[in-house]
């Protein structure tokens, strides 16, 4: 029995309109706190799973959000046309990489955070781990 990880992911939003397949691991898995993830998600934070960009396709009707994050970085979050499901993330200070929503990755897969960031803008109700790493502003660079 192997413990490898697949050789490629696949995410897709809840109507299945809205794709991204991966070929190669995550580099980063993080729970984001800022306001921008709580207002396109609908949700107190964003789970977020980053891989290559070179090796990210993504594909169908997708509505992009554009606008200058908290730190000060153009992004970039792709969402379903049809379903409004977030699945991308995109932002220029991480131009080699691309987010993908975790829950929307298929298969067997663990999501298991690295990193909280945005701590500072966190919900009252929501609690962070003891032990887990967190960026009161910001993610690990």
């Amino acid at each position: 029995m192997s413990n490898a990880l697949p050789e490629t992911w696949s995410a897709r939003c809840s109507c299945g309109a809205f794709t991204a397949r991966i070929s190669s691991p995550p580099v980063l898995q993080l729970v984001c706190h800022c306001t921008d993830c709580r207002a396109v998600a609908g949700t107190p934070f964003s789970n977020f799973v980053f891989f290559r960009s070179r090796d990210a396709q993504v594909d169908g009707p997708a509505t992009k959000r554009e606008f200058v994050a908290d730190s000060g970085h153009a992004t970039v979050r792709e969402c379903c046309a049809q379903c409004g499901d977030m699945l991308i993330d995109r932002t220029a200070g991480f131009p080699k990489v691309v987010g993908v929503v975790a829950e929307r990755i298929e298969g067997p897969f663990s999501f298991i955070p690295m990193h909280h960031v945005w701590t500072d803008s966190k919900r009252p109700e929501v609690e962070i781990p003891t032990g887990v790493t967190t960026y009161p502003r910001g993610a690990p660079g």
